[in-house]
Formats: C-alpha cells, sequence, structure tokens
C-alpha cells in the first residue's frame, strides 16, 4: 500500500470521526430543544414567540442531522 493510500485511510478516518462527533452534538441539542420545548408548551403563560423560535431552530438542526448523516453514506460510483 503506497503512503498516499495510507493518508488517505487516515485522512477519511478522521473525517468520519469528526462528522459522528459533530452529529452527536446536533442531536443532543435538538433533544434539549425538545425537552425545553415540552416544558413550554406545557406552561400556562406559554410565549409563543420562544416556542416558534425554538421549533424553528429545531427544523434547522433536523436539516443539518440530515446532512450529517448523509455524509455517512458512501458514493456509489455508478
Amino acid at each position: 500500500m503506497s503512503l498516499l493510500k495510507t493518508n488517505e485511510g487516515v485522512a477519511m478516518a478522521l473525517k468520519e470521526h469528526q462528522i459522528r462527533q459533530r452529529l452527536g452534538q446536533l442531536k443532543e441539542r435538538h433533544e434539549a430543544l425538545e425537552s425545553r420545548l415540552a416544558g413550554l408548551e406545557s406552561a400556562p403563560e406559554a410565549n409563543e414567540l420562544d416556542i416558534k423560535r425554538i421549533k424553528k431552530e429545531k427544523l434547522s438542526l433536523k436539516d443539518d442531522i440530515k446532512h450529517y448523516e448523509d455524509m455517512l453514506i458512501p458514493d456509489m460510483d455508478a
């Protein structure tokens, strides 16, 4: 195996690790927002603006999560 191939493999493994790490962070943030949203929605004096803002952020995080999950799917050469 050439040095170039070895370095590419290490770089790919490192990149995959970084992607998985970021994916975990995004999922944790999404779960935290879900909990916060549940608390706000159950409160009698719920602030609709805060609820809308959190829902918007959750949706954005969901898109980011999908993007990072797609990065982990290997490309299939035709």
